[in-house]
């Protein structure tokens, strides 16, 4: 098994390529890079296409990916390769997974969706995704406009659960429309809407979280059966995406 030392071995220079995500996008492929990172996607049952390894993490290229042979590369040209400040010396190559079709349902009437209409912010995105799937919602709806979910932060944000839970991308229409015919109540996370109370809570629902910076468009929140507000006993005038979500998710997990 050779050891690449050349940094510009072609092979080198056309993974290279794949740590940029807009590459990476544009052939369908995702490069992970980092132990726990590689680690639960593997487990997770996605498979790597792609195994590049340092000669010190052959090992791990045998335990976890043992039908794939390893281009192995010296650390200097990990190094180049790499997106991280103190590279791991193992990276995968994964076909990116297709998101899901349809906007998915338990079939029991108690279904919990976050949906995320113009969402910028990859750590915000990922952490929320780790949220829905530690709460058991249902699924992840994204806005086109949202950031793409299969960013490199959003996955390392997310901690593994982006493989976990249905991710679903649809136009707020097309939301709307499943959620008045499976008679889903919409909550539209609104500074000017009334502060939320115990009794405001009912399953199946769905809860818009909408741009860090200017919240959910009107016709949006227009759309929504309420617009309702997170109690706050402090100054602060409104809560970060993530955590805004992370409160409703919470309290709406208590009613599966």
């Amino acid at each position: 098994m050779q050891t690449i030392t050349s940094r510009d071995n072609p092979n080198v220079k056309r993974i290279a390529k794949l740590t940029k995500r807009d590459q990476a996008k544009k052939e369908g492929l995702i490069y992970l890079e980092g132990t726990r990172l590689c680690e639960e996607a593997l487990a997770s049952g996605q498979k790597a296409s792609e195994v590049v390894v340092t000669e010190e993490r052959i090992s791990w290229a045998r335990e976890f990916t043992p039908d794939i042979e390893p281009l192995v590369v010296s650390r200097e040209v990990f190094a180049k390769i790499s997106q991280t400040v103190n590279p791991q010396g193992v990276a995968i190559i994964l076909n990116e997974p297709k998101l899901t079709a349809d906007i998915p349902s338990r079939g029991d009437g108690k279904d919990i969706y976050v949906v995320l209409e113009n969402t910028q912010d990859p750590g915000n995105l990922g952490t929320i995704i780790r949220m829905a799937d530690a709460f058991g919602l249902t699924a992840v709806i994204v806005s086109p406009t949202t950031c793409d979910p299969y960013n490199d932060k959003v996955i390392r944000a997310t901690m593994g659960s982006v493989w976990h839970i249905p991710i679903v991308r649809k136009t707020m229409d097309e939301c709307f429309d499943f959620f008045e015919s499976s008679k889903t109540d919409t909550l539209a996370m609104h500074l000017k809407g009334t502060e939320l109370g115990a009794g405001d809570l009912r399953l199946p629902c769905a809860y818009f979280i909408g741009n860090e910076g200017d919240g959910l468009t009107d016709a949006t929140s227009a759309r929504c059966t309420k617009l309702v507000k997170i109690p706050m006993k402090g100054k602060a005038e409104s809560l970060n995406a993530a955590v805004a979500a992370s409160v409703i998710g919470y309290e709406l997990q208590k009613l599966i």
